[in-house]
């Protein structure tokens, strides 16, 4: 099915110049890369969709062993937490499926382009309907992992590997909106349409709201790793404390030390073990992927467009 209609999508621009009798003309003039922009987005949403929904099972599995509640209401929690609101998707999708048919009608105008005209509107509707509908979801998608935090948990702060699928769902959330705009910029953007600013200025946003949906993902993550590190902070530095007095009042009394000097090297050694503790479930080479994804988009299609002058 997703096959067929992605066929359907990358023909429909075709066809419809083909009928008001300007295919030739699309190809000479090089509109026909831009023709394609809403259906490549389409098709690229349809492939992402399903990569995404494996990761949100990885992220509900991996609570699973932290979660200190039994299966049936860990799974009444995640099913009540995972339940759509379908006005706010309904609005998210109208509010950009109304934007993109205006930018759709604007794309190709003049005489004897009424069915590329409706076409483009169609398919621009679409896809921008998609994409907030799809950043509405990441936002969304939040509220069940904030429920899951909000649950009795039991993990180790030195073994983190539990929250890491947090980590990775949320640099994949953004890659897929990072990927959708290069997609965009590679086949929208034209020697003539390089300098707009306003090409630039929806780059940046969808840049940013990348990297906000990164760390939104993971904020409650942080909360309760950064609570865990402090408690258990707390703890080692007052048996250092304490260990520390008592050696010394022994040292002043003449008395033998004993095993203390060793129990306060092991205490320290745990201490800084805990100073070192991540408190974010991702590591420099997420972050490093995160920005260099951030580059790329821009720096391909300006590579391109100076490519064809």
């Amino acid at each position: 099915v997703t096959i067929g209609l992605a066929l359907l999508l990358a023909l429909a621009p075709l066809g419809s110049a083909y009928v008001d009798g300007v295919l030739d003309d699309l190809i000479q003039e090089g509109h026909l890369r831009p023709a394609f922009l809403p259906s490549a987005i389409i098709i690229y949403i349809l492939a992402v969709g399903p990569i995404i929904n494996r990761m949100q099972d990885g992220v509900i599995k991996a609570f699973r062993s932290m979660v200190l509640v039994d299966d049936e209401q860990y799974e009444r929690l995640v099913a009540e937490a995972s339940r759509p609101n379908r006005i706010a998707e309904a609005l998210a999708f109208g509010a950009g499926a109304a934007f993109g048919l205006w930018i759709g009608l604007s794309t190709f105008s003049g005489e004897g382009l009424f069915w590329l005209r409706i076409c483009m509107g169609l398919l621009t509707c679409l896809m921008f309907g998609l994409l907030f509908w799809i950043i509405y979801g990441a936002i969304a998608g939040t509220r069940l992992t904030t429920e899951l935090h909000r649950q009795p948990l039991q993990f180790d702060i030195l073994d983190i590997s539990p929250f890491e699928p947090i980590g990775r769902l949320s640099l994949v959330m953004s890659l897929v909106i990072l990927g959708g705009v290069l997609i965009g910029l590679v086949l929208g953007l034209a020697r003539d349409t390089i300098f707009d600013w306003r090409n630039w200025v929806l780059y940046l946003i969808l840049a940013l709201v990348s990297v906000v949906i990164f760390f939104l993902n993971m904020r409650d993550t942080h909360r309760v790793l950064s609570t865990e590190k402090k408690r258990e902070l707390d703890a080692v530095q007052g048996h250092i404390l304490h260990a520390c007095r008592t050696l010394i009042q022994r040292l002043d009394a003449g008395e033998p030390a004993g095993d203390l000097g060793g129990e306060i090297n092991a205490l320290v050694t745990y201490e800084e073990r805990l100073l070192a503790a991540r408190t974010w479930p991702y590591n420099t080479t997420m972050l490093r992927t995160l920005l260099v994804s951030v580059i790329i988009p821009g720096g391909a299609a300006i590579v391109r467009v100076i490519f064809e002058n």
